[in-house]
């Protein structure tokens, strides 16, 4: 229970330090002093959801790929097991969710994306 509070705390930390840093290294600093300069190079938030939502589909693409694999050896390997077959179908069913909401998220954020493009022009 304690890591889990912990947890949280790093990941509260990290996505404010993460929201916050376009903020302080495009301000303007007074002549003389050393400016920060964003180390993301993201003109905006929506390039910069953009860019994590890819690197998400790049890492649990091939995640969700491989429980497809191990639902599949799951089936064959039931030999007629009525509980190992549920619990294949279930393992199946689980992979195909996850990979649809990788891909829904992925839309999403592009369907919102071009509504503010849109809307804002």
């Amino acid at each position: 229970m304690k890591l889990r509070f912990h947890t949280h705390k790093i990941a509260t930390l990290l996505l404010f330090v993460l929201l916050t840093l376009p903020t302080v290294s495009l301000a303007q600093c007074p002549s003389g002093s050393t400016c920060l300069t964003n180390p993301l190079a993201f003109p905006d938030i929506q390039s910069f959801i953009g860019a994590v939502l890819n690197v998400l589909i790049v890492i649990l693409t091939p995640i969700v790929i491989i429980f497809i694999i191990l639902a599949g050896f799951k089936y064959v390997t039931a030999a007629g097991n009525a509980s190992k077959i549920e619990e294949a179908t279930k393992a199946l069913t689980y992979a195909v969710i996850g990979g649809v909401l990788i891909i829904g998220a992925v839309t999403i954020s592009q369907i919102i994306g071009n509504l503010v493009t849109t809307f804002g022009s």
